[in-house]
């Protein structure tokens, strides 16, 4: 297991990044160079753990479609406002 003993964040889970209610689910869990550790979601961003809350299944009633389409629209005004991402380097980190 190793460092994902820190993260209480399962890949196959269901998050919202807090700071601006963007919905995901996790793909991967990853430790750079520096031993941060990141969380990729399926928008193929990664997010700092402590940012992110695990969101119940059951209280996910949307289609998965109305998610995309909140996703989308918020990942629009995130690009616009230029806060996609919690940066703690001052760098983006993409995933893929």
């Amino acid at each position: 297991m190793g460092y994902m003993d820190e993260v209480n964040i399962k890949v196959g889970d269901y998050v919202v990044y807090i700071n601006t209610g963007t919905k995901g689910r996790v793909v991967d869990i990853r430790k750079d160079e520096n031993g941060d550790i990141w969380v990729v979601l399926d928008n193929n961003l990664m997010y700092r753990p402590h940012l992110l809350r695990v969101i119940d299944k059951s209280k996910i009633t949307e289609r998965k479609e109305d998610i995309d389409e909140v996703v989308k629209k918020l990942e629009k005004e995130e690009l616009e406002e230029g806060k996609l991402i919690d940066l703690d380097l001052g760098d983006a980190c993409g995933a893929g």
